[in-house]
C-alpha cells in the first residue's frame, strides 16, 4: 500500500466516524462553568494545571520620560502577583468603574504603571474562572475582551484600567495591595542594563503608541536548541506512543514510512511523528458538537497538555480561533512559548506554530506539536560581543525596502515622500525582539535574534546585529 493511498483512507476514516456519531452534547450557555465529564463530577480544578493566561509583552512606566519593556516575567512574577488583586477586582461587589477615552488612557503612561499586553483577545469571564473565581461580579458584562491590563503604581489610590482595542474601563477596588508590585519595579528601575522605551508619538512625531528603543543597553544571550523527540532513536518515539495511547507497544500498529516518518494507530487514533520532530495526534469525535463553548475547550486543553508529553516552560496562549469540522463547532487553539526570555518564531513554512489542538468542548480532534530545548552549552547565555541595533536602527537601515512594499500593496502612483513616511509609521502594528529558529538542524541549531516588525500588510524579520532581511511574511 503507497503512503498516499494509506494517508487517504485514514483521513476518509477519521470523517466518516466522526459523522456518523450524531449524539448532541449538551450545553447550557457558551460559558458554562460546570462541566460534566462521565463520571458526574464537575470540580475542574485538576485540569487547570498551567497558567495558559499570559501577557506576551511588559510595558514598565516609570516616569513622563522612562520606559522599558520585556517579554518575560520569571524573574519578577508581576504577572502572578497581581493575581490577587485581579481576583478582588473581578470579585468584589465593592467595585467602581468609568469608562475613560483614549486620549486620558494614553496620557496614563507617562504616570508610574505597568501595562500587561496579551497576544490574544482573551474574554473576560474566563479569565475569573481561570482566577478560581465562582461568580464574577458584572465587569465581566461592562467589558467582556481584555487585551491588555493597565496597573497605576503612583501616588494615591492604585487602579487598573481594562483596554480592549480603544475602549477603556478604568477600575477602582479599596483593598488593592501592590506594594510587592511596587518594589519590583523599583527594583528594576535601579538596575544598570535597563533598555529605554520611547513612544513613536513623541519620538517621531506621529500618531502611533507603539514604543521603540533607540539604542540597546546590552546584547542578547546566544542560545542553541535541539529538537525535543530524537526522531534517530525508535524506543524514544515508542514511549510517546505509549504515553497517548494509554497501552503498550505491543497493542498499537507501527508504520515506518519511506520518508522515515513513523505513524502509529490504535482503534480509530493515529500519531505520526516526523523525520524532522513534528508531531502530529488525530482522534474521532466521540459525539456531535452543535455549540462551542470556549471555557471548556480550555480547560480540555489544558488537561491534555499536561498529560501527554512534558509542558514547555513558559508556555503561553497566542491565538483562539473559532472552527468548524462537519457539523461540529470547535475552537483551534495556538500556543507559544519563550526561550531566554524571548519568544520564538520558526522560519520553515510547513510548520506554523509549536503547539495548536483543535478542541470541541470536551474532545480533542487533533494536536500537533513542534518543540525545541535550549542546549546546554557553553556558549549559552554568554552575551554577544557584537552590539545590537535598536529598532529604530533596523527601520531606518531598510526603509526603501519597507517604502517599497508599501507602494506596491497599496497602488500608490503620485508620491508626497513626507505624507508616504508617515503614513507607513502609521500603518506599523507592533515591534518586537525574538529568536527565530532557522529549523535546519536537529540538533545545536543557533537560534537568530530578530527585530520583528509588524505592518498592516507585511511581517519583517530583521537580523538585530546586520539588519539583514531574515524572513518576510
Amino acid at each position: 500500500m503507497t503512503k498516499e493511498r494509506l494517508k487517504t483512507i485514514l483521513l476518509l476514516s477519521l470523517v466518516s466516524i466522526s459523522l456518523l456519531l450524531t449524539r448532541q452534547i449538551w450545553i447550557m450557555s457558551p460559558y458554562r462553568t460546570d462541566l460534566v465529564f462521565e463520571d458526574g463530577k464537575s470540580d475542574t480544578s485538576d485540569y487547570l494545571q498551567i497558567d495558559i493566561i499570559k501577557p506576551h509583552k511588559y510595558l514598565l512606566n516609570f516616569n513622563e520620560d522612562s520606559h522599558t519593556i520585556f517579554y518575560s516575567d520569571t524573574n519578577n512574577n508581576l504577572w502572578t502577583s497581581i493575581h490577587s488583586s485581579l481576583v478582588d477586582i473581578l470579585s468584589s461587589n465593592n467595585v467602581k468603574t468609568d469608562e475613560i477615552s483614549n486620549e486620558e488612557f494614553i496620557a496614563y503612561h507617562d504616570n508610574r504603571s505597568i501595562v500587561f499586553y496579551f497576544p490574544e483577545e482573551y474574554n473576560t469571564y474566563i479569565l475569573a474562572r481561570f482566577l478560581d473565581i465562582p461568580q464574577p461580579n458584572d465587569i465581566t458584562e461592562k467589558i467582556e475582551k481584555v487585551d491588555s491590563i493597565y496597573v497605576y503604581l503612583g501616588q494615591g489610590e492604585p487602579f487598573f484600567v481594562f483596554s480592549h482595542k480603544d475602549f477603556h474601563l478604568k477600575i477602582h477596588e479599596i483593598d488593592l495591595d501592590l506594594e510587592y508590585v511596587k518594589t519590583k519595579v523599583g527594583q528594576i528601575e535601579k538596575s544598570n542594563n535597563i533598555t529605554y522605551y520611547y513612544p513613536m508619538r513623541d519620538s517621531l512625531n506621529v500618531d502611533n503608541d507603539i514604543y521603540i528603543p533607540y539604542k540597546m543597553s546590552k546584547a542578547i544571550p546566544a542560545i542553541y536548541v535541539k529538537n525535543e523527540i530524537n526522531t534517530d532513536n525508535i524506543e524514544d518515539i515508542r514511549e510517546i506512543a505509549e504515553v497517548f495511547f494509554q497501552k503498550d507497544i505491543d497493542y498499537i500498529r507501527e508504520i515506518v514510512e519511506n520518508n522515515g516518518s513513523v505513524l502509529y494507530l490504535y482503534g480509530d487514533k493515529v500519531l505520526k511523528v516526523s523525520q524532522n520532530g513534528f508531531l502530529e495526534y488525530y482522534s474521532p469525535l466521540e459525539e456531535q458538537v452543535s455549540e462551542r463553548n470556549l471555557y471548556i475547550s480550555l480547560v480540555t486543553a489544558s488537561e491534555f497538555l499536561s498529560s501527554n508529553m512534558e509542558i514547555p516552560e513558559d508556555l503561553y496562549l497566542d491565538d483562539i480561533e473559532e472552527i468548524e469540522f462537519g457539523e461540529n463547532l470547535g475552537y483551534r487553539l495556538t500556543f507559544k512559548y519563550r526561550i531566554g526570555g524571548l519568544p520564538v518564531i520558526l522560519k520553515d513554512e510547513e510548520i506554523e506554530d509549536f503547539i495548536q489542538l483543535e478542541v470541541f468542548n470536551k474532545y480533542i480532534r487533533s494536536y500537533k506539536r513542534f518543540i525545541r530545548e535550549e542546549m546546554d552549552t557553553k556558549s549559552n547565555n554568554l552575551l554577544e560581543k557584537t552590539e545590537m541595533l535598536s529598532a529604530y536602527e533596523v527601520i531606518s537601515m531598510n526603509y526603501n525596502l519597507i517604502k517599497n512594499d508599501y507602494i506596491v500593496e497599496n497602488n500608490i502612483q503620485m508620491i508626497d515622500e513626507e505624507k508616504l513616511k508617515e503614513d507607513i509609521l502609521l500603518s506599523i502594528e507592533d515591534i518586537s525582539i525574538a529568536y527565530l529558529d532557522p529549523c535546519e538542524n536537529k540538533v545545536r541549531e543557533r537560534l537568530i535574534g530578530v527585530w520583528i516588525l509588524k505592518m498592516r500588510d507585511n511581517v519583517y524579520a530583521f537580523d538585530v546585529y546586520d539588519g539583514s532581511l531574515v524572513i518576510k511574511k
